[in-house]
């Protein structure tokens, strides 16, 4: 059942980041992953606090395990720590859950 890596990034240091983005394209896709939607047009219908979201991406993975094989990976971990050093991120992994399920 597929899992998606739902992020909310704040750029920081665009020059970093861009290392980042070079970096990390190779794994997500070695660990079956697969860009669903990268920077689009977004609006928050609603939100309990105030939100301003910067920088959205959805990546689809084959499974949760993939998903976290991956963020957990020892080949990530330096590229997350490009990561951390130019933007300030959340990160939220979701299983598919039951509709993927048909129920």
């Amino acid at each position: 059942m597929p899992a998606y890596l739902i992020t909310d990034e704040t750029i920081t240091d665009p020059e970093v980041f861009q290392e980042y983005k070079r970096a990390v394209l190779p794994l997500i896709t070695k660990y079956g992953g697969r860009f669903l939607s990268r920077g689009g047009e977004l609006e928050v219908l609603e939100s309990g606090k105030e939100w301003s979201p910067g920088l959205m991406v959805v990546i689809e993975f084959p499974s949760m395990a993939a998903l976290t094989d991956w963020y957990n990976s020892d080949e990530y971990a330096p590229v997350r720590d490009i990561r951390l050093r130019s933007a300030r991120s959340t990160l939220v992994a979701l299983d598919a859950g039951s509709a993927a399920r048909g129920s």
